[in-house]
């Protein structure tokens, strides 16, 4: 027997023996950390099923009923279902609510729809603060981002003001209809069919939200300061933007200021010299490096790159643009129902600039 092969033999079979216990090894590690990696994704998709906000509650109830119905276009059955949503959770906010009905033609052809107003039953009647949303979408889209965000935003705030002891300036919510259509006749035919001067003059601002989780998002603010805006920009407008903005700073939340032209709600009340103010995130204007740099996501993509299509589902948001914008609105309903004073209106108005322009 040679000792030589015997002692070499041994020693290539231990090597054998640690290259497959290294492997053996190897697998073990792998596999354990595929476990930990499942076992924290299913916990953070636990933990997210368990912290659902109420705003985004409120966006899968307008998701399944526009699923179960086709869309919530005005004037049909899914409409009147999320106002049918809506109406109960106000009515669990201790808000009652009425029906705005009102006409409108489209193509020559009579439509009727019916917006929703709300407001709280304290609150000087001379010093009104409204705050609105539209609630119909598109036909054939369930209408998500445009405009189920802004609709369960202003439920949320609507809700926090329902828990407020004491109410010293009224404050009215509105979910419009028939936004969709040309010239916005919900919020229109509100304003024009107000019985007299008086109660309009007591609207004190009109603040609007329409698109504020938009999924490639930036941070608006309606810009009083336009100077390119076709449309007048009433007195005291740009009170109710520093309103915001100052918000924004206070919390080191960056923000742009977005074109006054907006083709929204608040259109019917600068018609009527009414200060106005909102926030948007985008539609399907592209964004740009600049907002970029400053918001994060894809320069020159749309904004909404689903805007008015059947794909404006619940996937099709931002989660932290649509918790800032919520926190926005419900600050302004809160801190407005105690103290207006912000919003007082000046011969002359003014405000430095702490965000960006568009």
């Amino acid at each position: 027997m040679n000792r030589s092969l015997n002692r070499g033999s041994v020693r290539r079979g231990s090597r054998r023996q640690k290259r497959g216990m290294a492997l053996v090894a190897a697998g073990a590690i792998a596999l354990l950390m595929t476990v930990i990696v499942v076992a924290v994704n299913a916990a953070s998709e636990a933990g997210r099923k368990a912290a659902v906000s109420p705003v985004y509650a409120h966006l899968e109830q307008f998701q399944a009923l526009a699923e179960e119905h086709g869309d919530r276009a005005a004037g049909t059955d899914g409409y009147e279902a999320a106002a049918q949503y809506v109406e109960e959770q106000l009515e669990r906010a201790g808000l009652e609510s009425t029906r705005h009905y009102f006409t409108f033609y489209d193509d020559d052809e009579e439509m009727e729809s019916f917006s929703i107003i709300a407001e709280t039953a304290e609150g000087s009647a001379e010093d009104v603060i409204m705050l609105g949303a539209h609630l119909d979408g598109v036909p054939g889209s369930p209408a998500i981002s445009d405009n189920a965000t802004g609709s369960a935003a202003l439920l949320e705030a609507a809700s926090a003001l329902g828990t407020q002891d004491e109410i010293k300036h009224k404050v009215r919510f509105a979910w419009w209809g028939a936004e969709e259509y040309r010239r916005a006749p919900g919020s229109r035919a509100y304003v024009e069919d107000l019985d007299d001067e008086d109660e309009l003059e007591n609207i004190k601002a009109y603040l609007n939200f329409d698109m504020v989780a938009s999924p490639n998002p930036v941070i608006g603010v309606y810009d009083a300061k336009d100077d390119d805006a076709s449309q007048d920009i009433p007195e005291g407008s740009v009170k109710v933007m520093k309103f915001f903005t100052d918000y924004f700073d206070s919390r080191g939340q960056p923000w742009v200021a977005t074109g006054w032209d907006m083709s929204s709600d608040q259109r019917s009340f600068t018609r009527e010299d009414v200060p106005v103010g909102g926030l948007f995130t985008g539609s399907d204007e592209r964004k740009s490096r600049k907002d970029v740099r400053i918001f994060g996501g894809v320069a020159k993509a749309p904004r909404d790159p689903n805007y008015h299509t059947p794909n404006d589902d619940i996937s099709n948001i931002d989660m932290d643009a649509l918790d800032i914008m919520t926190d926005a609105v419900t600050h302004a309903a809160t801190e407005l129902a105690q103290d207006r004073s912000a919003l007082k209106i000046s011969s002359v108005d003014s405000t430095e600039d702490s965000g960006t322009a568009e």
